[in-house]
């Protein structure tokens, strides 16, 4: 049975309908002219709002998109992690709109550091799905198209290179540093780098080769200087500025949990620390990385040293170079480049490389060489860690 309404009630419900329109359009331009209130939670995930003139040249922000005002009626979408609130009875065309997390791509990265040569890999790299290296501004967009094309991910090192062009009598020059640092601050590779970071392919920067190395037999020219010219402190401020380039890039350092353990990063995002025999169990090495990273909050990424990590020479009293009958290859891969290393066997790669490669994020080691890629051993022992570490989650290097 229906029910007829008068028409005095009909008249009087359009009537309010049309008063709560009006109200909710006077609402909603109030808000686009006011910040909207928000609670604690919100406002720790929520973007700051911010406005522009009309004739304001665009300048981009980390997180959000212009709030600007017209007088063209559509649609407004308020969005962030999660949700989207979206209204028709609006008289702006605004986006507030929260990017989103960069993309966590299937597996855990692996791959040698100096893999490229030009544009193209190296041979027999194909089995790697990462690569780890200096980069210039002219080579970084290329080879970030091309990591794109092969679907490969990207550690890059824009302050690599030699120690030597960062030196000034001996010890680090910071303002060299930060002289090349600069010369990526170019509006096509900010837009470059965030895009790549944005969709997986780039997933951190590292400031600096181990800050703490001080030189050594064999090793000096490694140096950064006399003992104590950098700290966690310093290095913490070369990914600060380095950040303020590139703010979604995650910044980093390779270095050996180990060293200045009293001392911790609060602004590099992850550390990058590589195994070789002489320090122990793997295990044991991999046990002590996570729990200084842990620690200190920033992500942990490791590295294997196939060149100069497997079973070191047993040194005779004065002796500085090898001997016939070192390393034999019963036990190392052979000579390392320099005495008294050797290098790793394919068994040492791929036992580093399943204990280590599945607890950080990415896994990469020094270095790519052409001999020690052409065996066939070690190809198998690294397809087989590949094969491993695509099936597992990938994680972030990010701060957490």
């Amino acid at each position: 049975m229906r029910t007829r309404l008068p028409l005095s009630i009909l008249l009087a419900a359009l009537a309010g309908c049309s008063e709560r329109n009006a109200q909710l359009k006077s609402n909603l331009d109030a808000m686009a002219a006011a910040p909207l209130p928000r609670t604690e939670a919100e406002a720790e995930s929520e973007p700051t709002l911010t406005r522009r003139p009309a004739d304001a040249a665009p300048r981009l922000r980390t997180d959000t998109l212009y709030w600007t005002d017209s007088a063209a009626r559509g649609d407004t979408t308020f969005g962030s992690r999660g949700r989207a609130i979206t209204t028709t009875a609006v008289l702006t065309d605004s986006q507030w709109i929260r990017l989103a997390v960069p993309p966590v791509r299937v597996g855990i990265p692996v791959g040698l550091i100096a893999m490229w040569d030009g544009t193209a890999l190296q041979p027999n790299a194909e089995m790697f799905t990462l690569t780890y290296g200096g980069e210039t501004p002219a080579t970084l967009p290329a080879r970030l198209a091309v990591a794109r094309s092969r679907g490969i991910r990207m550690v890059i090192a824009m302050t690599g290179g030699a120690r030597a062009r960062y030196l000034t009598g001996g010890a680090f020059d910071m303002a060299k540093w930060r002289a090349r640092m600069q010369t990526f601050d170019t509006p096509e590779i900010r837009a470059a780098v965030a895009e790549a970071v944005r969709d997986g392919i780039l997933i951190g920067n590292s400031v600096m080769d181990e800050p703490f190395n001080d030189g050594g037999p064999g090793n000096q020219s490694n140096s950064w200087g006399p003992a104590g010219t950098m700290s966690k402190a310093r290095v913490d401020s070369m990914c600060g500025m380095a950040n303020a380039i590139f703010p979604t890039l995650p910044e980093g350092v390779f270095q050996d949990y180990r060293l200045a353990p009293n001392d911790s990063y609060r602004v590099c995002d992850f550390i990058t620390s590589q195994y070789r025999t002489a320090k122990g169990t793997v295990t044991a090495y991999r046990d002590g990385a996570l729990g200084l990273c842990r620690r200190d909050h920033h992500a942990c990424s490791f590295a294997i040293n196939v060149l100069e990590g497997g079973i070191q020479v047993k040194r005779q009293p004065g002796q500085t170079d090898y001997l016939a009958g070192d390393c034999p290859l019963s036990t190392t891969g052979g000579r390392g480049t320099y005495f008294p290393n050797c290098r790793m066997t394919a068994q040492q790669v791929r036992e580093a490389g399943r204990v280590l490669g599945p607890t950080g994020c990415f896994l990469t080691g020094w270095k790519y060489e052409a001999e020690f890629m052409a065996n066939p051993e070690n190809q198998a022992a690294f397809r087989d860690v590949a094969a491993m570490l695509a099936a597992r989650p990938a994680g972030s290097c990010s701060r957490t």
